[in-house]
């Protein structure tokens, strides 16, 4: 939790100076005293809108006051800086980044060291208006490589685990027994061994045919990667934001968590849109 504040001490710090705004009114009775200075004197047409201000009362002057510092000062110095900064992982809710595009106005927003089904989540939902995924260097780009495709078959499960092992190698131990009885499909970077980020387009354009040709009776995809916020911006717009011309009806990604040492997927994954 400490960690997580320090991550976004500027949104917090913001919320919290219009949270303060919204009751100083109250805790200084600006109404009060505005009443008190008409008690001598003639309401007239210069004075006639403190009057106003007066008759609306602390709680609606506090509302005033709060979106005045929101709109004139927080939201115009967010409109440039991008949020997710600094050498932190940045686990946060979907809510928390949702208030900070829609209330406190970033427009962008870095998906490194974002947990990957939050990514997705981003990236699907249009939350920001643009996103950064890392600077141009940090990606060893290859136009050609090996891709390795294991579990097509010609008739699947209702549901379908894909796997995605990109970065890191994924062991089929590390799936969980949840979804074992599910039909899996493995598409596999020759280099995720190497542990490298890199982009590569044959690699996505094999996960875009993967997914585009399953069967009619395929609804859900179950989510299982360790791609790079390259890859996982890519695919998430070119793979599964096809506004409903997709068979694909839900989307379920499965988080790893680091417990002992082992990186295995969660038994429940994070539904990301279910449109069944």
């Amino acid at each position: 939790m400490i960690k997580r504040v320090r991550d976004w001490m500027r949104p917090i710090v913001q919320a919290l100076l219009l949270i303060i705004v919204f009751f100083i009114p109250n805790v200084i009775n600006v109404a009060g005293k505005i009443q008190s200075i008409f008690e001598n004197t003639t309401i007239n047409f210069d004075n006639a809108k403190y009057f106003y201000i007066m008759k609306m009362g602390n709680g609606l002057i506090g509302v005033i006051f709060m979106l005045l510092i929101l709109f004139k000062f927080v939201r115009a110095s967010n409109e440039n800086h991008c949020l997710n900064k600094g050498n932190y992982f940045h686990e946060h809710s979907y809510l928390g980044y949702w208030l900070c595009a829609n209330v406190l106005g970033y427009k962008k927003c870095s998906l490194v060291r974002v947990p990957i089904y939050m990514q997705f989540k981003l990236v699907l939902r249009d939350t920001f208006n643009e996103y950064l995924i890392g600077q141009y260097e940090d990606y060893h780009c290859v136009d050609d490589e090996v891709v390795e495709i294991k579990g097509l078959s010609d008739s699947y499960t209702s549901s379908v685990n894909l796997v995605l092992a990109d970065t890191y190698p994924i062991l089929k131990g590390m799936l969980p027994a949840s979804t074992s009885n599910l039909s899996t499909i493995w598409v596999i970077r020759t280099d995720s061994v190497k542990m490298i980020r890199t982009f590569s387009k044959m690699y996505c354009n094999s996960i875009r045919e993967i997914v585009s040709g399953l069967p009619n009776n395929v609804e859900m995809i179950n989510l299982y990667s360790t791609i790079n916020p390259k890859h996982s911006f890519w695919i998430a717009n070119n793979v599964f934001k096809m506004g409903g011309r997709c068979q694909v009806k839900a989307l379920k990604v499965f988080p790893q968590s680091n417990k002992n040492g082992n990186w295995n997927f969660a038994e429940k994954g994070i539904v990301i849109y279910d449109e069944r």
